[in-house]
Formats: C-alpha cells, structure tokens, sequence
C-alpha cells in the first residue's frame, strides 16, 4: 500500500504561511515563530503570539521551558493568568501551594495571586500563556481552577463538540477558554462575527479557516489572532480530528467604555 504524503509544516501551500492583516487577523505559524527571553525567567525561551501592539487586549506567549526552568521565585504582576500545558508537565506554584500539571493540563490564576511555575521533568515543556488585566463584576471575585482537559465533558456545540475550561455559568470570570473539537469534514454552521477577540491556537489536525474573505490552511501549532468582529469560518480537513484552543472575552457589559 503506498503511504499518502502529508506535507511538511512549510510546505502546505508555500513555503511561508503566515499572514498578517491588521485590524482583521493574523496567523502565525511554528515555522515563522522567533525565540525570544523575558525578565522573571530561567532556562525559558518565548514565543511572543499576541500583544496590545497588534491590537489585542491581552498577551499570549507559547513558553519552551528546559528541565529545571522557569520562573525565578513568586512573581505578582497584577494581572490575571490562563496556563494549558502544550507538551510535557509543569509544577504551578499558587501562593505557596504547589499543583503539578501535566499534558493537557491547564490552570486559571487570579490577579491578586503570586504565582510561580518549573519544569520538574525530564524534557522540555511548552505552555501556551495568556495574561490580561481583570474586569470586575461588582463585588464578585473568580476562584482559581487547576485541572486536566480529560476531566472537562465534551458538549455539543453547533456541529462540534466543545470543552468549557473556565465555567461560562460563573460571571464571576472575564474570560473563556473552549477546547473545539471536529471530526473531519466537519464545519461551523455558519460564519461568526462578533465583539469577543479571539487567541486561537490549533492543537492537532488540519482544516480551513475563512477570516475577512481569505481561506487559510491551518495545522496543529499554528496561532491565529482574530480582532473584533472579523467574519470568521472552519472547516475540519485531513484524516484525523481537527483541535484547537481559543480564549475569548464573556460575561461582561461594554457600557463601561463609554
């Protein structure tokens, strides 16, 4: 039987996927991404994904941390955290209580917690990092959550199944974190245009996404950062299920802008 040939991750389309159109969405894809170091870490490299500077409201980082690095001690930033754990496992120090996090695994840190985090394996982990600044509901404050994808129920969802990672019944919380799961050939029932802003970053699989009238061929590593209101479409290709995680804003008014 002649094995199919899958392309290599540069090799898609063309040799450079990623695409950048300000004010609509930008897709970066592994290949594309430079390394970077950030004050507060050891034996850590960055991948910068999202900034303010590209327009978004939070930052998001994909963190390659060797075994023994990390955060050198407790940081308190002031800001709100999500952690999912990409490959490998990672020790999350919340105030002084440790929690281990292994693959798939991922963790809510409120702003007012220090925080701290180390590879104690033996391999290199990779995390994908999200911080913002929290938006208060009144008196309400969010709880932390520590737990593992494999524990999250899969709900259907239009034509999909989805994982709520942060609870969407809590308006205590500001953000969301689904886990988006299609067999393939399966699509969206129908294209999306809305306020929330989206970090999105495709977990395994391939498939087609449409955003402001382009299609894009999309895999597992890509990010994807999706301004408001960008008309946006998927389309599950290829021989395995198609993956990805995506933070979005919930449960808050936008009155307070005016």
């Amino acid at each position: 039987m002649t094995e199919r040939f899958i392309p290599s991750e540069a090799d898609i389309a063309s040799r450079c996927r990623a695409r950048t159109r300000p004010g609509a969405y930008i897709l970066l894809p592994k290949s594309n991404r430079v390394e970077s170091v950030i004050p507060g870490f050891e034996k850590t490299l960055v991948q910068v994904l999202a900034t303010p500077n590209m327009g978004a409201q939070f930052v998001q980082h994909e963190l390659l941390v060797e075994p023994g690095g990390g955060t050198k001690g407790s940081l308190n930033d002031g800001l709100e955290h999500f952690l999912y754990v990409l490959e490998g496992a990672l020790t999350l120090d919340l105030s002084g209580k440790k929690q281990e996090l292994a693959q798939g695994g991922f963790a809510y840190v409120p702003q007012e917690l220090a925080y701290g985090m180390k590879n104690s394996s033996g391999q290199r982990t990779r995390v994908f990092w999200t911080r913002r600044r929290f938006k208060p509901a009144g008196s309400l404050r969010p709880d932390p959550i520590i737990s593992n994808e494999k524990d999250v129920p899969a709900l259907p969802c239009d034509t999909y199944l989805e994982q709520h990672l942060i609870p969407y019944e809590n308006v205590a919380y500001d953000m969301a974190f689904n886990l988006l799961n299609f067999e393939p050939g399966i699509h969206f029932g129908f294209v999306e245009s809305h306020i929330m802003e989206h970090g999105l970053y495709m977990l395994e699989g391939r498939g087609i996404y449409w955003l402001n009238g382009d299609f894009l061929e999309v895999q597992g590593n890509d990010f994807i950062y999706m301004a408001p209101y960008c008309p946006q479409f998927f389309y599950a290709t290829g021989w395995v299920k198609g993956r990805y995680l995506v933070f979005k804003e919930v449960n808050r008014d936008y009155s307070e802008e005016l």
